[in-house]
């Protein structure tokens, strides 16, 4: 995404500390009824409150049948044994816990501000606020940070599950979101070429080596990339359930009628000169900003993944107690990604 090198009305904070406040201000904590849904089965090591494809140990009766030799015979139904004259054993669903992967994009796009609150505060907010949900349902959480070059190794967060994992997760992400590139590094990206869009693909492709387990994949980003990324969100769709969390600064909205102003791609660098007074150049600009909009509703929905808009202009909390209501009344998935394995 552009920045104006231009100040407007008021300077974005330079740094994330100093956006701290104001996001701060506009922090809410979910309550304390709200779960995480879970829409797919799970294949989990340890008990939880979720169910799994296995069959083991549980609560929720999920058949009887007969006895085979060497069942265990605590399994017996006595009852249906009575009535049918021949040995029948209850089956249970086995219940596991859920892991959570962060996809976190640190691209130099996510430090773009216009509100006082930068996306990459806001996308640490919202993974904070979901690990504290995963951290009362006593769930795993993981985290993969990556900035969209290849060059640059992607940083991981293990699986792991209550406050103090919660604290490295925010521990990493002060460390390496929000930075600024160099001018040494804007410089290699435009040598390569670079579209101008942050490069999604090594970050899905690193994720799909690395995730074995069926999980809830969370990719938290602003989306501007470049082609290439889709397939790869298809192939993590195609087993774990995947939400996409778009972070939005309310100026990549529309173009402020401000003049002539010079403005530069946060990623590649690259500046040019342009005329916000012109409606052509505006209008213009809102279809590109439709076009895009309708581009991923369709990749999402194509790849069997969830979308999610957050705001950095809106109180965080309550767009997450939306969507969480939301999806508490879907009882499932699109029948195409329940038959999935």
């Amino acid at each position: 995404m552009f920045r104006f090198l231009r100040r407007i009305s008021q300077p974005a904070a330079p740094e994330s500390v100093q956006a701290a406040p104001a996001a701060q201000a506009g922090k809410r904590f979910l309550p304390q009824s709200l779960a995480w849904p879970v829409m797919r089965r799970l294949d989990g090591l340890s008990q939880g409150d979720h169910e799994t494809l296995l069959q083991g140990p549980g609560m929720r009766l999920s058949d009887i049948r007969e006895y085979l030799p060497g069942e265990d015979v605590r399994h017996i139904d006595w009852n249906v044994t009575a009535r049918t004259g021949t040995l029948h054993v209850r089956t249970f669903y086995e219940e596991r816990e859920l892991t959570a992967w962060f996809l976190i994009d640190t691209s130099a796009s996510m430090a773009f501000s216009s509100t006082g609150v930068p996306k990459h505060y806001a996308a640490q907010q919202c993974a904070d606020m979901l690990a504290s949900l995963f951290v009362r349902q006593a769930d795993r959480f993981a985290a993969l940070f990556h900035d969209g070059h290849g060059a640059s190794p992607a940083v991981m967060l293990p699986p792991g599950a209550g406050q103090q994992h919660q604290m490295r997760l925010a521990r990493l992400f002060g460390e390496h979101a929000g930075r600024a590139p160099s001018a040494a590094h804007s410089g290699r990206i435009n040598q390569a070429g670079s579209t101008g869009g942050t490069p999604l693909a090594p970050m899905l492709r690193r994720a799909c080596a690395a995730i074995r387990r069926r999980s809830l994949v969370i990719v938290l980003s602003d989306f501007l990339a470049a082609p290439g990324w889709e397939d790869w969100l298809r192939q993590l769709a195609y087993r774990h359930e995947v939400l996409c969390v778009r972070i939005i600064d309310p100026v990549e909205r529309s173009i402020p009628d401000i003049g002539l102003v010079t403005v530069e791609d946060s990623e590649s660098g690259s500046q040019c000169l342009i005329d916000t007074s012109d409606p052509v150049i505006r209008s213009r600009y809102k279809q590109i900003v439709a076009d895009r909009d309708k581009a991923l509703a369709d990749i999402c929905r194509g790849a069997g993944a969830d979308l999610l808009r957050i705001q950095t202009n809106i109180p965080l909390a309550p767009q997450l107690v939306t969507y969480l209501s939301l999806r508490k009344k879907r009882r499932h998935l699109p029948v195409r990604n329940q038959s999935r394995t």
